[in-house]
């Protein structure tokens, strides 16, 4: 793969050989041999992927001819991130709860542009508590108290509402209150890449008693990945960085929210303003056998299975990409078959 730069990144690259490809427009010939790159003019060059994982540098994703690449700027964004959280005041990550190890690893990120919402679905532990102790602490903790049962989609939707109705945001985020971010530097490096794309996906890995067992970093090429069945894209809510006009509520009063909520998402998208952060950022928690919706297995759970099927049967005569029909046809297929054997699950 080459990797385009333009004038403001020039610095911050070095010369290597073919790896990178100078995009120019009305410069001097001394000028570009000055640069030691492959040069091509802009407006010749149909199409370059550009990628900048290493590099913290003011360009772009994607470059097409018809793009006026020279005008994009890295801006600093603002984040709503939602936070569901039911009982998880509880187990022992670094001498802390799931939870508060959660919250810390929000609020302790290096770029705090950020408004954390946490909605709490009606926990009998002390979950409340622990929330209201960093509400006194930091003022960009909000607590909403669910009144009845909602599960995470309608928490989830909850903490969407609040934000549109009462937040100066450009972006959605979501975290589950058991997991967490991997270092306090992760939402400056989603935020120094994004460059207004609708939707960025995360990298992440799963986190067991033993360490780490477990990693994926997300790479989209197509549509057929945000519609992944078992590939390159997990369908998960804290996967993603959604544009808040792109955003899509969930499913509710059902567990297995995600996927169709994923499928939606992706039907409303324009594909070439989509990116990967190809880091590991997100820390899956899976030693909790006890709380996590995803492990525990229950009558409840299974009601749901049923309960998934059918939205995504509902999703079929709404969607845009009809292309993408077979595939959720194939997944239907294969969650009735797994149902109706009792080995139903969502991922």
């Amino acid at each position: 793969m080459r990797i385009a730069v333009d004038k403001e990144s020039l610095d911050a690259v070095r010369p290597d050989g073919n790896d990178y490809i100078y995009l120019f427009d009305d410069e001097l010939l001394e000028d570009l041999a000055e640069t030691g790159l492959h040069c091509i003019r802009h407006d010749q060059c149909n199409y370059v992927d550009i990628n900048l994982t290493r590099f913290n540098v003011d360009c772009m994703k994607k470059a097409k001819k018809t793009d006026d690449f020279r005008n994009i700027k890295k801006e600093n964004y603002k984040f709503a991130i939602i936070v569901p959280n039911y009982n998880n005041e509880h187990g022992d990550y670094k001498g802390k709860t799931y939870l508060r190890n959660c919250i810390e690893s929000i609020l302790n990120q290096s770029y705090n542009a950020l408004t954390l919402i946490l909605v709490d679905d009606c926990s009998t532990d002390a979950s409340v508590d622990a929330i209201k102790e960093y509400q006194k602490q930091d003022d960009r903790v909000i607590l909403i108290q669910n009144k009845r049962k909602r599960y995470n989609g309608g928490s989830r939707n909850i903490g969407i509402d609040y934000a549109l109705d009462h937040l100066d945001f450009d972006y959605f985020i979501f975290l589950d209150s058991d997991d967490w971010w991997k270092h306090d530097k992760v939402l400056e490096l989603i935020n120094s890449r994004l460059y207004n794309h609708e939707l960025l996906t995360l990298g992440c890995e799963m986190v067991g008693k033993n360490g780490v067992f477990a990693k994926n970093l997300n790479d989209v090429k197509c549509y057929e990945d945000l519609y992944s069945l078992n590939g390159r894209l997990w369908c998960t809510a804290w996967a993603r960085v959604i544009r808040k006009d792109k955003i899509v509520y969930f499913m509710e009063d059902t567990l297995m929210e995600d996927r169709v909520w994923t499928y939606r998402l992706a039907d409303g998208l324009n594909f070439s303003n989509v990116t990967n952060l190809k880091e590991i950022v997100y820390c899956w928690n899976r030693m909790n056998t006890s709380n996590s919706v995803s492990l525990v297995r229950d009558d409840y759970w299974n009601a749901c299975a049923y309960c998934h099927i059918g939205h995504q049967l509902q999703l079929i005569s709404q969607m845009k990409h009809k292309e993408m029909i077979p595939k959720i046809k194939e997944r239907i297929n294969e969650c009735i078959r797994k149902a109706s054997n009792g080995q139903y699950q969502q991922y």
